[in-house]
């Protein structure tokens, strides 16, 4: 019976992947397994957008091959997907009956996209998120003549645009008053609703779809809150996600995101989490918070690793989020639930800062981005600050 120390990693996204490098980097010896219902290794969900769109081929899209986990012997186990981790007894089964032990186990399994409650599994439906929803995404962008986009988020974007740039007519509903509301007002949003109506996209807000008109086990028109309907031959769904965290009893939020403490350590013992969907105390915003960017991920990876080896740091890291599809710049920084002041530049350019009491915990920037590592500073260290509009003045940035 081997006597070297047993890291099993379920996932392998961006947090999982970094996770077995730094646990390698430091325990040379250790097994090292991931888990993962993927097909392939690791890929880069960023680019997804760019390859949905017909502008980057699919293997620039790829980060690791399976020679980069052999060269580190870590043995990874694609189209795996787990049924049951016992954190009494240490061990994890997959559906198809295989049985792991481990000393130190990750959770870094992400979430599964969620579903409309009325879609019953229609054929020309489609939700993004692993490499094949992409492909299938993508082919159906070319063929699509008429299509309608449901979800007023950072991915919704990426779906609206992938359809608009292969010539599909698009229609982009969006629930709220404009995208991104959860970091942007009507002052801020216009200038992403006018790039994406330059690229064809036709946007409807405050619009909600509340039904589909099936034909064949296909969508002929989505019906909407007004009585309304349009007709289409595609519909892409981004409505957020749920975890994937059935199969381990950890303690979990109200949406069955696992729960960590500051270290990215769960309520069971030698059991971490990392990636999208997990709920962790950041020791710079000084409350629990959720964060699901692709650095974010693998930062968290990182620390969870580092951590699962041996050390005992805090995850501080300052979340960053950006949309490459415009010519103008978006870059959103932080957390983005405090107090907004806001200031438009041009027609162009545009900033919203964000603040806890006298302290700057998020940003969001179009066109005029200079100072952002100075903001990711004055956010990390918890700089208080008497004059919040200051910050507005791009004098203060010269």
């Amino acid at each position: 019976m081997s006597d070297k120390e047993k890291f099993v990693i379920l996932g392998d996204g961006n947090a999982g992947a970094t996770a077995a490098k730094e646990i390698r980097e430091v325990k040379e010896d250790a097994e090292i397994k991931i888990l993962t219902d993927e097909s392939e290794p690791l890929y880069n969900r960023i680019m997804l957008k760019n390859f949905m769109k017909g502008t980057l081929p699919k293997q620039y899209t790829r980060v690791h091959d399976e020679n980069w986990y052999e060269k580190r012997d870590i043995d990874l186990h694609l189209e795996t997907r787990v049924k049951d981790a016992d954190t009494g007894e240490k061990t994890v089964e997959t559906e198809s009956g295989g049985k792991f032990s481990y000393e130190k186990l990750l959770v870094a399994t992400g979430g599964s996209p969620r579903k409309l409650p009325f879609d019953d599994g229609n054929e020309n439906v489609y939700y993004m998120w692993t490499m094949d929803d992409a492909e299938r995404i993508k082919n159906a962008a070319e063929d699509s003549e008429k299509s309608v986009v449901i979800g007023g988020g950072l991915l919704g974007i990426d779906l609206a645009v992938a359809f608009a740039e292969n010539d599909s007519e698009t229609y982009y509903l969006i629930r709220e008053s404009n995208w991104w509301s959860r970091g942007l007002d009507k002052e801020g949003a216009e200038i992403i609703h006018r790039k994406l109506e330059e690229k064809g996209v036709n946007i409807l807000t405050e619009t909600e779809c509340i039904d589909f008109e099936t034909e064949d086990g296909e969508v002929s028109a989505v019906e909407l809150g007004s009585g309304e309907k349009i007709g289409c031959d595609s519909v892409a769904v981004a409505i957020g996600q749920t975890p994937n965290s059935e199969f381990i009893e950890v303690e979990k939020n109200d949406y069955d995101m696992i729960k960590t403490d500051e270290k990215l350590e769960t309520s069971a013992e030698d059991v971490f989490a990392a990636g999208n969907m997990v709920e962790y105390y950041s020791p710079v915003f000084e409350r629990r918070t959720v964060n699901g960017s692709w650095d974010h991920s693998e930062a968290m990876g990182e620390a969870a690793g580092k951590n699962m080896a041996g050390a005992d740091e805090d995850f501080d890291y300052v979340n960053t989020y950006g949309v490459g599809h415009f010519q103008v710049q978006f870059l959103a920084i932080g957390d983005w639930s405090g107090e907004p002041v806001s200031k438009k530049y041009s027609e162009d350019e545009y900033r919203r800062l964000f603040f806890d009491g006298d302290r700057l915990v998020g940003a969001v920037m179009i066109g005029y981005t200079k100072g952002q590592e100075k903001l990711k500073e004055l956010i990390s260290e918890k700089v208080e600050l008497d004059d919040r509009e200051k910050l507005l003045e791009k004098s203060y940035w010269d």
